[in-house]
């Protein structure tokens, strides 16, 4: 057997231990520490570490190239913007929430936790789901709606799995619309830790003081009408600008996304829209 089949099965064989660590972690409870919330937030973080290290694995194998410079990182702001806003500022300056967890350790854990959790789902549904998507439709423009459309429906829906409720099904439709957000940072830096850092920065601001799971550093009211009012009046401003950047979204920047993706853009393959300006 020659060094490059023995490095290929070493990479399979790791990515599938890798991948089994990562689901045997979700039954399996391992004390690390003895403090509750720094155990939960630390557990997560290893299996989270885990599957980010499989889905990277394979994303190397599938040729995908999304690790390289970030371009445009002007287009960060705006989503920075909505990551950031999703701290709830006016019940937290109210006074209607406050911090229970301030010791640095639970900063830093939590901060390792929202990382992971960033990357890992980054990893999974802008690296492999959104590039598997854009190799199926079209590539054209509307082709490369629809990879932005189904792939942003994809992961609100995949969020299903933390159970049917009110709450769930609330998730469900503003992880949708975030999912066209990082799909949006993917296309514009074309870089996936840009993708996670805004995902983790999100969740950082979103889950500080969330006690839903008992995964927050906090506690009390996480969402009340003034903060649902100021959230609503960024995310739908963001969204028109995302909305009009991926309608001028050029042919020339989607032959090198798509290049990263490992996908060839044969002319044959390309309808051109005759309307578009």
């Amino acid at each position: 057997m020659d060094k490059k089949k023995i490095c290929n099965a070493v990479e399979i064989t790791l990515i599938l231990i890798l991948c089994a660590i990562t689901l045997l972690l979700d039954f399996v409870r391992i004390s690390y520490l003895s403090d509750e919330l720094r155990n939960k937030l630390l557990s997560k973080f290893i299996q989270q570490t885990c599957g980010a290290v499989a889905a990277g694995l394979l994303l190397h194998r599938l040729g995908i190239r999304l690790f390289g410079k970030p371009q445009q990182l002007l287009y960060l702001i705006p989503c920075l913007i909505i990551a950031i806003d999703n701290f709830q500022f006016y019940a937290y300056f109210s006074g209607k929430m406050e911090l229970v967890h301030k010791e640095a350790v639970d900063f830093i854990l939590f901060g390792l936790y929202c990382l992971s959790v960033g990357l890992f789902e980054e990893l999974i549904f802008r690296g492999i789901i959104f590039s598997v998507l854009a190799g199926r439709f079209s590539k054209d423009k509307k082709g490369l709606w629809q990879t932005f459309i189904v792939s942003s429906l994809i992961f609100g829906a995949a969020h299903l799995f933390n159970g049917f409720s009110m709450g769930t099904l609330l998730q469900v439709g503003y992880t949708m619309l975030t999912g066209g957000l990082f799909a949006f940072t993917l296309m514009k830096t074309k870089n996936l830790f840009c993708c996670a850092l805004i995902h983790s920065v999100y969740n950082f601001c979103g889950l500080l003081f969330d006690s839903s799971e008992r995964m927050g550093l906090g506690a009390g009211v996480v969402l009340d009408l003034g903060t649902a009012l100021t959230m609503l009046v960024v995310c739908v401003s963001v969204g028109i600008f995302v909305l009009y950047s991926v309608k001028r979204y050029d042919r020339a920047e989607q032959t090198e996304l798509y290049e990263k993706l490992g996908i060839s853009m044969k002319e044959a393959d390309i309808t051109e829209d005759k309307t578009e300006g």
